[in-house]
């Protein structure tokens, strides 16, 4: 007889789930035992994923940047779930763009996705799983949040603010005692469908994969799945005396 499962009885939603990091979270959740909920704005594409991992999972639409689209999709998590107990907030947005050629708008949208999403994730989050007597959240940040890039002005800025509002979060959570941990991981450049964009945008797309490799020490680019092992870890019981961290998974990108 097999034992238990790191979230057997957990209940967990993946924004951003319908693709990437994310969708390899909401497979390994479930894996694991979750009942798992996508919530992504592509509800076509999470359904898919949702009925590629089986009867563990489903799917809700989500518009980060809507705050009674959060109301609505925390309500639905409740009502097809019964509790919630973990949330992750994987949904964002990268364009490269320096501080002279970003638009103002690409700027906007870039904060509301990435930083909006984020805030309103804890914000609604915290309220919901506080209900069921506590968990987690993993907020996703990246290396780029900690050291900025020159061609990502408002991705860096997107990011840097997801790391104050997970710390902001935790210290909140811990003084008032609501049994909710909110942490970040910080991936470095991941073999995903926003990656491959660089890549398919680029001149030579092998030679952009090396230079994304090379810029790690271990020597490769990352993929999904290894995100996924972080967030699943910062989410678990395992990482219960873990609050406010922000774990880098880069390959020792932050390293050097």
């Amino acid at each position: 007889m097999s034992g238990a499962r790191r979230f057997d009885g957990r209940c967990a939603m993946v924004t951003g789930g319908a693709s990437g990091i994310g969708a390899a979270t909401a497979r390994l959740l479930a894996a694991e035992g979750a009942r798992v909920l996508l919530a992504d704005r592509n509800i076509g594409l999470a359904e898919a994923v949702a009925r590629e991992i089986g009867s563990a999972a489903s799917s809700v639409a989500l518009d980060v940047t809507d705050e009674r689209s959060w109301e609505a999709a925390c309500a639905h998590a409740v009502e097809t779930l019964g509790a919630l107990h973990v949330l992750v907030n994987s949904a964002g947005i990268s364009v490269p763009a320096n501080v002279e050629d970003a638009t103002f708008a690409l700027w906007r949208e870039t904060q509301a996705i990435n930083a909006d999403g984020v805030f309103l994730g804890c914000k609604h989050g915290v309220a919901t799983i506080k209900r069921f007597g506590g968990g987690a959240i993993v907020n996703l940040a990246s290396t780029l949040g900690a050291r900025p890039g020159a061609m990502y002005a408002a991705y860096s800025a997107s990011k840097a603010a997801v790391l104050a509002i997970t710390r902001s979060t935790a210290l909140h959570c811990a003084e008032r005692g609501y049994g909710i941990r909110c942490n970040a991981v910080l991936p470095g450049a991941t073999h995903t469908p926003m990656v491959d964009v660089y890549l398919d945008n680029g001149p030579d797309r092998e030679a952009l994969l090396a230079q994304f490799a090379s810029s790690h020490p271990l020597g490769r680019i990352g993929r999904a799945e290894d995100i996924a092992k972080g967030i699943l870890y910062l989410a678990s019981s395992d990482a219960d005396w873990v609050t406010g961290v922000a774990l880098p998974i880069d390959g020792g990108f932050l390293a050097r």
